[in-house]
Order: structure tokens, then sequence, then C-alpha cells
């Protein structure tokens, strides 16, 4: 063999060792197993990824296993719901605690390919065997729980994912002279002055003691829909029931949508007495106020001004998220794991080596869900978790609860638990399939 074929070929011998070797460990606490010990294909476009790692977490070596199921962000095939498991208690926001197995045969979403425990909760002292999760919980566009401010993770079409520490606030209506009203009903008149209520109906009788105005927007049929007494400082300041909501996250932009009022056939002044039956035109919502008062003055001179009606909406960014799920801790920000217990998380959830699980979004624009442990319950600390998943190429995640909370579901096999039990728990993040 010549020179230039040895070279050829001991350069074509080198490509495929490459090809094979153990990628670059870097800093972090992998030091073996960063290779996937095996791949599968769940469905088109996800894959389901095992490994078996060795870990230095906090001066013990440890043996993990990592699950990880990922798939292209945005991807029209991809969904991610917040599962909620069981019935839900009004009065004090709690959820019948179930197993995820189980809400698979009953509440899952159509194509249900995998899904991981969601939120520390709380048990409920008014409904035995419910818990109240500890962040938000939103599904499909519903509040369960309104949270307190904490890391969350808003699920967006495609299976894609925004992370902040969103807030569920009320939408306003904004009023001449500073003055706003908050939605406070639907279908009926409203419970104050300064509220309106939205009418969805293709055709509304505007009910007695009340004053209705057509808007070309669907905006108000949009917002989150849930349930809080709160005082609309901007309004008349008083308790009052609120049903409509918009998230509010601190590093996002604020937004807002320009309404135009319409004048139909049956008030042609572009205000609606009460009995005035409107036809609804395609886009369009009837928003109700009552006859006198705050809110009706600010639309009626609106009108009479040929103004537009401007309605805080959620913030950018979060536009089209319909489900959110609260966690904690933030393990990944930016691209640099987390490595301080934050006030909020207790030190033994912090600071034992628990199975952990983790929603992801990663620097290439793959998401996944994650779940680590070892044998006989053991895992990792949080924050050689968040160190792993940075090794793995995380840019952002989100910590759930975990030890013997922590679960990776998926139809037809045992769920992976840190004890071979399944706990039954409040809510779960799902992943789905859509052909």
């Amino acid at each position: 063999m010549g020179r230039a074929r040895r070279i050829l070929a001991a350069t074509a011998v080198t490509a495929v060792m490459a090809a094979f070797a153990q990628p670059a460990l870097g800093s972090g606490p992998i030091t073996r197993g960063l290779r996937p010990a095996s791949t599968r294909t769940l469905k088109p476009g996800i894959t389901l990824s095992v490994y078996k790692m060795r870990v230095n977490d906090h001066g013990h070596s440890r043996s993990v296993k990592v699950w990880k199921i990922s798939w292209k962000a945005g991807n029209p095939h991809m969904r991610l719901d917040s599962g909620v498991l069981g019935a839900y208690n009004a009065d004090d926001r709690s959820v019948r605690l179930g197993r995820i197995s189980s809400w698979a045969g009953w509440g899952a979403p159509s194509g249900l390919v995998a899904a991981i425990n969601g939120d520390f909760f709380s048990d409920s002292w008014r409904h035995i065997g419910a818990g109240i999760p500890s962040g938000v919980l939103i599904h499909d566009r519903r509040v369960y729980s309104f949270g307190w401010g904490g890391p969350s993770a808003g699920f967006k079409p495609g299976g894609d994912i925004a992370m902040g520490r969103p807030q569920v606030v009320p939408a306003k209506f904004m009023l001449p002279g500073r003055k706003t009203a908050t939605l406070g009903a639907v279908g009926e008149l409203p419970a104050r002055a300064d509220q309106v209520a939205v009418f969805t109906t293709a055709r509304v009788s505007i009910p007695a003691g009340g004053t209705g105005f057509v808007l070309d927007s669907t905006a108000p049929e949009l917002l989150l829909r849930g349930s809080r007494t709160l005082a609309n400082r901007s309004g008349l300041n008083v308790s009052e029931p609120v049903v409509g909501f918009r998230i509010e996250e601190p590093s996002s932009a604020y937004r807002t949508v320009g309404m135009h009022f319409l004048a139909p056939p049956t008030c042609a002044s572009g205000v609606c007495p009460a009995g005035s039956q409107v036809g609804v035109p395609a886009g369009a919502t009837v928003l109700v106020t009552r006859a006198t008062g705050l809110a009706a003055d600010g639309l009626a001179a609106k009108v009479a001004a040929h103004g537009v009606l401007q309605l805080s909406v959620d913030d950018a960014g979060w536009e089209t998220v319909d489900d959110v799920m609260g966690g904690k801790p933030q393990l990944v920000a930016n691209g640099r794991a987390i490595s301080n217990r934050p006030t909020f998380v207790d030190p033994w959830q912090w600071s034992q080596p628990h199975w952990r699980p983790a929603l992801v979004r990663a620097a290439n624009g793959t998401a996944w869900l994650a779940l680590t442990g070892g044998a006989w319950g053991s895992g990792v600390w949080a924050d050689t978790w968040a160190r792993m998943l940075t090794q793995m190429g995380a840019q952002s995640a989100l910590g759930f609860d975990n030890n013997s909370s922590a679960e990776l579901y998926r139809p037809g096999t045992g769920p992976l638990t840190a004890f071979d039990w399944e706990r039954s728990i409040p809510s779960a993040v799902a992943l789905s399939y859509v052909p």
C-alpha cells in the first residue's frame, strides 16, 4: 500500500473511532457516561435516551441513571400540558390526589407519550386526599392555582417552553381618567360598577339593569379564566369577584390590545340599552356593564370620542401559553446552573441525594422531560442535578417535586420511581404526539 493510501486508511479509521468515542466531559459532575447507553424512538421526532452515569456529588462518587425524553421545540406534532390528576375543589384550590398511571386512562390528552410529576404540594385540610399545588397551575387557560410568583414553565404550541416567574393578575380595561375595569362575569351582569361582563353567544339580549358595547375583537374571551376576590385600586377599590386574568412576568414586556367599538343595527349609537337584541358579528365580542357607574360611563365616553379600548393581556413571550406548571427550584437559567439554595427551597429537598425530575429547554433547540436516580432511592443533590443538566446541554431547566414524588411515566410500561411504587399527586407535565 502506498503512503497516500495508508494516510487515507488511517484517517478513515480515526474518523470511525471518533464517531464512537466518549464525548468530551468538560467541567461538571459527570465523570463517566455522557453518551447514552441506549436510545430509541417513541414517536416520530421523540426519542428516549438512557444514560448510565458516574457522578461526583459533593465528594461522593455515585452511580445514577438519567432518562431523557427529547423532541425539537416548535414541532407542530408536539404538545405539552399541565395534567390535573383529580377533581378540583374551588374553595381551597386543591386537587384530588391521583396516580399518573390512573389519570392516563381517564384524563390524559390524546396521544400521551410520557409524563413527569409536577409541582410540590401541601395537604388540604378541607378535603381529605386532596393536595394544594405550591405554585401556578393553569390548564387550557383555566387557573387552578394562582401560586406565589415563583419559578414556573409556560407551555407553548409545538411543545415549546417559556420559563420565568409569572404571576396571574387581573386583566384591565383602560378607561378615561386612568381608571380601569376588571372582568367580573361571563354571561351575566357583573357584581360592581367598575366591572364588565363578556357575552359569547351569537345573539345577545342585553339584560335588565345593564348596558352593552360591541367590540371588534375576541380578546376578552381569550383571557385566562379563574375566580378570585380582589380590590381594583384603579377602579372603586372595593372587594369584587374577578374572573378574567392575564400572565405577568417581571422580565417580559407589558402588552395591550386595542379594540374598536362597533354599532350594530339594533344599537346604532354604539351603546346598547337593556333589552337590545344584538346579533354578534364574527370576530366580535359583547361587553355588558351595569347601566350606570364607572365602567358604563367610561365606555360610553370612549364610544362618543370614537376611541379605542385598550385591554391588558399576557406579557410578551407568554401570549401563546395555554398551560403553566409551577416548580422549584429553577435549576438552570441562561445556560448557568443554579448553585445556591433559594430560601424558598427546604434544605432537606436541596441537600439530600434524591431522585429528581426536570423540564428542560436545551441550547440546541430541543426540549426534554428528564429524570435521574440511583438504586434504593438514592440520587443526587439539587445543585448537582443542575450542573449535570448544564453539562448535558441545558439552557434552562425547572425542577419539580422530588424523592418519592419523582416519576417518569410512559403508557404501556411500569412507572420509573425511586422506590418502585407510584405516589398519588395533584399534577403532572404531559407530552403528547399529535398526528
